[in-house]
């Protein structure tokens, strides 16, 4: 990953989960991946290349350490923004380690594709769609237990 300082841990987390994610389907091949300097303290920007049968596309993806949500109508407003401001074109993505089903639902309603390392994902870009699902906390933990 191209990049002007040295990503952090979760940053890094981020990109390998990103790139997991577009190598599931076969429509969606990476060309460039590359972190983005930002001055927000708690984020963390990538920016993803992409071609999807192909046409050229941008990920605009922000890596939150946070993803309880009532901080994230916030953080998607000012995803949105900056996707705008960058490429208008561009879809935004929302990576944290974790997000809830309502996490989830304010990204679909905010238009935000997500991703998390719990394996939760949903990208939608023009027609071609990837979605993911994992178990809810709880009931793995309980799982575990048995």
């Amino acid at each position: 990953m191209k990049t002007g300082s040295v990503p952090t841990e979760l940053e890094k987390r981020a990109a390998e989960a990103l790139t997991a994610l577009l190598g599931r389907a076969s429509a969606f091949k990476l060309v460039e991946l590359k972190r983005e300097s930002s001055p927000r303290a708690r984020f963390g920007s990538i920016l993803a290349r992409i071609n999807i049968l192909g046409h050229s596309h941008t990920l605009a993806c922000e890596v939150n350490r946070n993803g309880d949500p009532n901080s994230l109508r916030k953080v998607l407003r000012e995803l949105e923004s900056a996707t705008w401001s960058l490429d208008s074109g561009a879809t935004p993505v929302l990576i944290a380690p974790y997000l809830s089903p309502e996490a989830q639902a304010l990204c679909k309603q905010a238009k935000a594709g997500f991703l998390d390392f719990e394996g939760n994902a949903r990208l939608v870009v023009g027609e071609v769609f990837i979605g993911t699902r994992s178990l809810p906390r709880a009931a793995a933990i309980r799982a575990s237990a048995a």
